[in-house]
């Protein structure tokens, strides 16, 4: 089981920090503590998912969290979601061969991350899908 400590920003840029527990050897579960508060647990078909679902919690309290898989230019190919159970997501570019991939748990400056709906936005508009009448999942 890995540890990880990163930031989440909330209004007026005030930053508070988060702790996870990350644990994919059966599965994926995520557990997640702000200050003040009891750890809550997180589970999904793969890691992203659980991000997922972990950051939407945080934006009911107005934070977003400043990691590499909140960023609205990163995605896991259904490959990465698969070899690695999500952990990595590539940072997606229309350039041959510049889509790299990152740890969806590495921290990441503030201003480069985005709701968990600015982020469905983003990878819709890459890829050229419609917005229209699509879910609410990444």
């Amino acid at each position: 089981m890995d540890s990880v400590e990163l930031l989440a920003v909330g209004p007026e840029s005030s930053a508070v920090p988060v702790s996870f527990e990350i644990d994919d050897r059966e599965g994926a579960a995520l557990r997640m503590k702000a200050p003040g508060g009891d750890w809550r647990s997180f589970s999904g078909s793969n890691l992203f998912t659980c991000l997922l679902i972990a950051r939407t919690d945080l934006e009911k309290e107005g934070l977003l969290l400043c990691c590499q898989g909140a960023r609205p230019d990163v995605f896991p190919s259904g490959m990465q979601q698969q070899m690695d159970n999500g952990r990595f997501a590539t940072v997606l570019s229309r350039l041959a061969g510049e889509g790299e991939a990152v740890d969806i748990f590495d921290a990441a400056d503030p201003s480069q991350v985005t709701s968990v709906e600015g982020q469905r936005v983003a990878v819709y508009r890459f890829f050229g899908l419609p917005l229209s009448g699509a879910g609410t999942d990444v």
